[in-house]
């Protein structure tokens, strides 16, 4: 009996000290990944004021000429509505509505789909001129606080790696990216080629090869000698 006691208190024991050591926590803390300088995006209104003189009958070339950089950025780099605010209460309140009309035509011509160009007013002083408004939002990349002292490497007791690691990519992908919304999430996928994909169904019941034809001018070979 007592030798059965002194097992079970030596496997409590063991038990006991194996879920110790299972809830002893390390101090240090642990970085998933390579823990590198990364770049990130911000966002920000995109705003641009459009001039409208009161005897002006449509748009001018310098108006279209706007028109067509805010149309190019916004295809670039702007998400949600395009807003096209014009001033209610201001001494040109019918031009600048004309304006807007001639603006959204504009804008769709460009190839910015109707339903994303949207309208508002803001409040102007009847006594004064109001100017329409264009804004939208969009993205600026924000590059890496890096520090710009190197250290001795020699001296990196605990194998990590230097903070200026990757900062120089960093802050190139930074410059470089179109989108820097792309840095925040995955862009939405293209619709699909519906016509296509039915071709190759089509093509799979009938038992034919579902590849595309292919010329002798499409070949990637250099060239056809010992071929």
């Amino acid at each position: 009996m007592k030798t059965k006691m002194l097992k079970s208190a030596m496997l409590g024991l063991v038990l006991s000290t194996a879920l110790a050591a299972c809830a002893t926590t390390d101090n240090r803390q642990v970085v998933s990944g390579l823990g590198l300088p990364a770049p990130s995006a911000q966002a920000e209104t995109y705003r641009s004021s459009m001039v409208i003189d009161p005897r002006d009958n449509g748009l001018t070339w310098a108006q279209e000429a706007q028109l067509a950089a805010i149309a190019d950025e916004y295809k670039v780099r702007g998400h949600g509505p395009l807003v096209i605010s014009y001033p209610h209460g201001a001494a040109n309140e019918q031009a600048a509505m004309r304006a807007v009309a001639n603006a959204r035509t504009y804008l769709y011509d460009a190839g910015i789909n109707w339903r994303q160009i949207s309208g508002g007013t803001y409040l102007a002083d009847g006594n004064e001129n109001g100017a329409l408004v264009f804004s939208f939002v969009r993205y600026e990349a924000v590059g890496p606080d890096c520090d710009m002292e190197w250290h001795n490497l020699a001296l990196e007791l605990d194998n990590e790696h230097h903070p200026r690691f990757g900062c120089a990519l960093a802050s190139n992908l930074a410059a470089m990216i179109v989108d820097p919304r792309d840095l925040i999430m995955a862009r939405d996928a293209d619709p699909v080629d519906a016509g296509r994909r039915q071709e190759v169904i089509e093509r799979y019941r009938r038992g034919e090869s579902t590849t595309s034809q292919r010329s002798n001018h499409e070949s990637g070979a250099v060239s056809r000698v010992g071929n």
